[in-house]
């Protein structure tokens, strides 16, 4: 995915209200969980600009294999190089780039939605998935936990600093309470996790259900897997999805971005 975008210098503002988590402050937290499935993962070769499509397809395999859907869920398990093809095509679509030949956040947002609980899925407040941005590395990967233990649903996340799509699957060496609130009834994310489990969609990354430590994640001195602030401009447009009028990419920018399930 080449496309997934930039105009520099936008700071995002993100109202997280309209896409909080449930409260689930009795949600069962195991001490590890990994949502990969092997049977449910292909690679994007050869297609090098398919990283949002077969992601999408990918994450949507391991729900179904999973049985992890829930009410209203259509997608039918496939490795189908014509199926991650026409996804992006699809996507490119509904997305808010203005050209290129990958997709954007809000094109997998839309692909995950649609493809797996129909058009329904893609209008506010009726998704399953939402695109989600983070001024902290803590706030974003703590989100992305508490997300998989709700839902039992793997987590995009924005690699690249925004250039590239990889999957988060699960995590491991969970200490402490994810839902613990304060007296305000906010997360208090006093709560770690020892690492997360990987798997990147590109075939000479060789990263498919690895482990990476939280620490790694967020410092690792290759690039390809720390986890950085989005930096890609070229997501000029509104989502058509959601109320309001904000360029894409102000949604975005400086920001930690993660497509996180919501229910």
């Amino acid at each position: 995915m080449k496309r997934l975008a930039t105009i520099a210098g936008f700071l995002v503002v993100l109202v997280l209200g309209a896409v909080a988590l449930p409260s689930h402050a009795d949600a069962a937290s195991p001490t590890s969980l990994n949502l990969y499935v092997s049977s449910g993962f292909r690679y994007q070769d050869p297609n090098f600009s398919a990283c949002t499509s077969t992601t999408a397809m990918d994450m949507l395999n391991f729900i179904a294999l999973r049985s992890h859907g829930g009410t209203g869920f259509r997608w039918k398990v496939t490795l189908s190089g014509t199926t991650r093809d026409s996804i992006l095509a699809w996507e490119r679509t509904h997305d808010t780039l203005a050209g290129g030949t990958g997709s954007d956040p809000h094109g997998i947002r839309n692909a995950l939605n649609y493809y797996g609980w129909g058009s329904g899925a893609l209008i506010a407040g009726s998704r399953v998935y939402e695109d989600v941005a983070y001024g902290s590395y803590a706030s974003a990967v703590k989100r992305a936990v508490r997300s998989m233990i709700l839902t039992r649903k793997p987590v995009a996340i924005l690699a690249w600093a925004g250039r590239h799509v990889q999957m988060m699957t699960g995590y491991y060496g969970l200490s402490g309470d994810p839902f613990a609130r304060d007296s305000q009834g906010h997360y208090t994310n006093a709560f770690s996790v020892g690492g997360f489990y990987l798997a990147d969609p590109l075939k000479s990354d060789a990263f498919v259900n690895r482990t990476i430590s939280y620490t790694g994640l967020r410092t690792t001195t290759n690039l390809k897997f720390r986890f950085r602030p989005y930096l890609e401009t070229d997501s000029p447009y509104d989502d058509p999805y959601t109320p309001g009028v904000v360029p894409a990419r102000q949604e975005w920018y400086g920001k930690y971005v993660l497509v996180v399930p919501l229910k």
